[in-house]
């Protein structure tokens, strides 16, 4: 971990932490704390995210969802009670963004359900060999939020999270400001910003090729890669929900996302087009 502390104002005492998990960057920012106590936190913050690395890490043999993977087609696996209801979540998320946001790499036939779920025995089982569950798009909303409630319990009144610059949540606004500043990077001008996105106690997220160029998001309803220019920068109160839309209205057809984002009450979905040259068109989804 990489920590660093400030007390030049001592109104506003800062923490600052990043290390790497979840396959991604993840950095922290938090006022308040003395050294000692940021630097104890920020030592939770890691170990908590470390946690939920391991549970839904699907490329981690020993983690819990790879254990569902490897035998759940032939019976069915007892989980423990965060994985169950994380995966209780992703069921509710499916049915509602059309089925656009799933966790089964694999998609089921026409009219199959991927998984099952038993409620009272705690176990999950897959439909047939070949499905992989890959809880990928849903575990960093999943940690933010955990994150910012922990810190919240801590009495942190401002702070920033920021989850590989493509999923961020806030609690409060900047010190001397009314809102967290976050930028969206442009697709097509390396080191430019497309769009800036005001956080307030919110979260943001974005979805759409990465950074090196590659697309990397799956239709479930096809099983193919999405091919599409656009980002999907949604924008509202839970850090879970916006990382699930976000997924989802990417992978949806263009005429398809209103109808999926105007489900969500509170949240905002914007299509974010970067053009050569800086250029950027942007279009509210749903409006």
């Amino acid at each position: 971990m990489e920590f660093r502390f400030s007390d030049k104002n001592p109104l506003h005492p800062i923490s600052l932490f990043s290390f790497d998990a979840m396959h991604t960057r993840i950095e922290v920012l938090l006022t308040g704390l003395d050294e000692s106590a940021g630097r104890s936190l920020a030592e939770r913050v890691e170990q908590e995210c470390r946690q939920m690395e391991h549970r839904f890490n699907c490329h981690d043999p020993k983690s819990p969802l790879a254990v569902v993977n490897s035998i759940a087609a032939e019976r069915k696996v007892e989980v423990d009670d965060e994985l169950f209801m994380a995966l209780e979540l992703c069921e509710v998320f499916r049915r509602g963004t059309a089925g656009y946001f799933d966790i089964a790499t694999d998609s089921a036939r026409a009219g199959e359900r991927s998984y099952q779920l038993d409620a009272k025995a705690h176990t999950v089982s897959l439909s047939r060999e070949g499905i992989r569950l890959d809880m990928g798009g849903f575990a960093k909303g999943f940690a933010l939020e955990r994150i910012r409630k922990m810190l919240a319990e801590e009495g942190i009144e401002t702070a920033l999270m920021n989850f590989g610059n493509s999923s961020v949540a806030a609690l409060g606004h900047h010190p001397y400001g009314e809102w967290w500043a976050v930028g969206v990077e442009h697709t097509k001008v390396r080191g430019s910003m497309a769009y800036e996105v005001h956080l307030d106690g919110g979260a943001m997220s974005v979805s759409g090729r990465s950074t090196d160029g590659r697309y990397h998001i799956v239709n479930p309803t096809t099983g193919g890669t999405v091919a599409a220019e656009e980002l999907i920068l949604v924008e509202g109160r839970s850090a879970l929900v916006v990382e699930v839309l976000s997924t989802a209205l990417y992978a949806a057809p263009r005429a398809q996302r209103g109808a999926i984002i105007g489900q969500y009450d509170g949240y905002r979905a914007t299509e974010i087009y970067c053009r050569a040259g800086g250029g950027v068109e942007l279009r509210e989804i749903g409006k």
